[in-house]
C-alpha cells in the first residue's frame, strides 16, 4: 500500500482542520513506520508545518500553490507518478482522479445552510465536496453526527463510511501558573471567559456576545476574550458591542500560537462554545483536557463529542447561554464536577486511535 493523502490547510492557521490534517499525518506515520505516505501540500509553509523527516514520509509541495489550479491538473498528475495506491483528500478533492479515492467528510453546512457562508467560499466547496462525496470509494465522517446527515441527503451504504473521530493533543493538559502565562504572554490580567474559533455567523458569535453582556448585567465582572480571527460573516458583532457598552471588556486575540493556547484554556473561568452547527467541536474537547468548564450546544455533533461533561444549551436562546454561563461561574459544585468530567471525557480521544481507524480505512481500499 503507497497512501496519497492530499491536504490543504495546514501551514495556514486554519485551527480545527489544519490540527487534523497535520496531527493525523504525524499519528499516521508514527504508528505504520513501514508503510509509505505521500504528502501532497499546497506551500512550503504547509510542508513545514509537518515537521517530520522520516523516511517512510514523502513531502510534495504542488504548483501552482492555488489549490483551485493545482486540484484539477497538478495533482492528479503527481499522485500518478508517485505510485500511490489510493488518495486520500481532506477537505476537498480532485474534480478528475485515476486512483481510487477516500474522503474526509467534515461538516455538512455548506449544502444544509448555505446562509452560514459567504456565497463565492460556498459554490467553491459545494463544487468540490457534493462530486467527492459521490465518487469516493470510502468516505471517513469525523462525527456519528455527521455521518448521520451524509446518509440523509446522500443515501451512502454503510460498507461505505465509517466514522473516525479527531483526537486532542497531550499538549493540552492543565498549565499549573496558567494566569501568570497569560499575564506575561497576552496581557490578560483579569477573570475572563473563553471563546476559541472563527468568528463568524456559524459559531454562534453575537449570541456569545448579547448572552456575555447579560451575564455582566447580573453583577459578575468578568472579561470576554475572543482567539480566533473574524470570519466573513460576522455582521452583528459591532453593533452588540457597542449597544451594550462591552468594548472594555472583550479581548479580541486574533490568531493564538498553539504553544499559548494550553494556558488560555486553563486560566479561563469557563469555556463558552454555543456554536450552531459543528461537524466535531475540538475546542470543547481541548478546553477540557485542560480543565476548563465548558458550557456548548445541545445541537449536531456536539452532545456527542462533550457526553455528559459539558453543560449543553440551546444555542439559539441568549437567555439559555447567559443562565448556563452564571451557574458555572457561580456554583462550585458545578464548576468541581464539570472540570473533573471533562479531563475524564477528553482523555478518550487520542491522534493515535484516529490514525489506526484511518488505516482500517485505507486497508478497504483496492490495491
Amino acid at each position: 500500500m503507497n497512501a496519497g493523502i492530499f491536504v490543504t490547510m495546514a501551514g495556514r492557521n486554519a485551527a480545527g482542520p489544519e490540527t487534523y490534517e497535520i496531527s493525523l499525518v504525524r499519528a499516521l506515520a508514527s504508528l505504520q513506520p513501514q508503510q509509505e505516505f505521500n504528502i501532497f501540500c499546497l506551500s512550503e509553509a504547509a510542508k513545514a508545518s509537518f515537521q517530520l523527516n522520516q523516511q517512510n514520509v514523502k513531502l510534495h509541495v504542488l504548483r501552482p500553490t492555488s489549490r483551485w489550479l493545482s486540484m484539477p491538473f497538478s495533482l492528479p498528475l503527481a499522485v500518478a507518478n508517485s505510485g500511490c495506491t489510493f488518495l486520500h483528500a481532506t477537505l476537498t478533492a480532485p474534480p478528475f482522479l485515476t486512483k481510487p479515492l477516500v474522503f474526509t467528510v467534515h461538516d455538512l453546512t455548506m449544502l444544509r445552510n448555505p446562509e452560514f457562508y459567504d456565497r463565492v467560499i460556498r459554490i467553491r466547496l459545494e463544487q468540490t465536496i457534493r462530486p467527492a462525496i459521490k465518487k469516493a470509494q470510502m468516505l471517513i465522517c469525523i462525527s456519528d453526527a455527521v455521518r448521520q446527515e451524509l446518509q440523509e441527503d446522500f443515501g451512502i451504504p454503510d460498507d461505505r463510511v465509517m466514522v473516525v473521530h479527531h483526537g486532542v493533543d497531550p499538549a493540552f493538559t492543565p498549565v499549573s501558573n496558567a494566569r501568570s502565562v497569560v499575564c506575561h504572554s497576552l496581557g490578560i490580567d483579569r477573570p475572563y471567559l473563553l471563546f476559541v474559533g472563527q468568528m463568524k455567523l456559524r459559531k454562534n458569535i453575537v449570541r456569545v456576545l448579547e448572552s456575555f453582556a447579560r451575564v455582566r448585567d447580573r453583577g459578575l465582572d468578568v472579561a470576554l476574550v475572543l482567539a480566533g480571527r473574524r470570519g466573513h460573516t460576522t455582521e452583528g458583532m459591532d453593533d452588540v458591542i457597542a449597544r451594550y457598552n462591552l468594548a472594555d471588556h472583550i479581548i479580541e486575540l486574533g490568531h493564538v500560537e498553539d504553544k499559548i493556547l494550553p494556558a488560555l484554556y486553563s486560566a479561563a473561568e469557563a469555556f463558552v462554545f454555543p456554536s450552531l452547527h459543528e461537524g466535531f467541536g475540538l475546542p470543547v474537547l481541548e478546553a477540557m483536557a485542560c480543565g476548563t468548564p465548558v458550557l456548548t450546544s445541545n445541537t449536531s455533533a456536539l452532545p456527542e463529542i462533550a457526553g455528559d461533561a459539558a453543560l449543553l444549551v440551546d444555542p439559539t436562546s441568549v437567555d439559555a447561554i447567559a443562565d448556563g454561563i452564571v451557574h458555572i461561574l457561580t456554583d462550585n459544585c458545578v464548576r468541581t464536577w464539570l472540570t473533573a468530567a471533562g479531563k475524564t471525557q477528553a482523555s478518550k480521544f487520542s491522534w493515535q486511535a484516529a490514525a489506526a481507524e484511518t488505516m482500517r480505512v485505507y486497508q478497504r481500499m483496492p490495491n
